[in-house]
């Protein structure tokens, strides 16, 4: 085993080391003020989008956040991972993961994104993105509480409440 003097010696090339740093700092609205959050429990999908739904709601394009949740199913964080189109937004599984990870005290994601049509209908592929993030989350042994669509008017759709997804004792 080389010591790093050795290595750069030996004409070994140096690399980069990168550092995580995570900083919470307070969400913003459009107009640069701090959102504040109603502080209730996230234990249904109506609560859900009544804290969440200001986050999405005047976004003009598919926005896809998580929400990082406590064991007394408070937020303890909303990370915004992608902002796409008034029609899609690109979505990594990986990425989804990582709020949990870097978020103290964190015991379930719950995922949301909104339609800027209005219509919280899903489509195939929120079908489909929402069975990989199940996948993923058994293998992770994190709990996907709940994948949330966004529409107009406090409009949404819960894959909870419509039993494709499910917790686990």
């Amino acid at each position: 085993m080389q010591t790093q003097s050795e290595a750069f010696t030996n004409n070994a090339t140096p690399y980069a080391v990168r550092e995580l740093v995570c900083i919470f700092r307070p969400a913003r609205d459009h107009e640069g003020r701090i959102v504040q959050a109603v502080s209730i429990d996230l234990t249904d999908a109506r609560a859900a989008v009544r804290v969440l739904g200001p986050f999405m709601a005047d976004q003009a394009v598919e926005t896809f956040g998580v929400a990082c949740i406590s064991a007394k199913y408070r937020l303890l964080a909303w990370h915004v991972l992608s902002r796409g189109t008034r029609g899609t937004t690109l979505i990594s599984i990986p990425d989804v993961f990582v709020p949990a990870c870097v978020t103290p005290g964190t015991v379930a994601l719950l995922v949301a994104h909104n339609h800027p049509s209005g219509d919280p209908t899903p489509s195939p592929d929120d079908v489909a993105l929402t069975k990989r993030l199940l996948a993923a989350a058994d293998i992770l042994d994190v709990t996907l509480f709940d994948h949330l669509i966004v529409g107009e008017d406090q409009r949404y759709f819960s894959f909870r409440e419509h039993g494709l997804v499910e917790l686990t004792p």
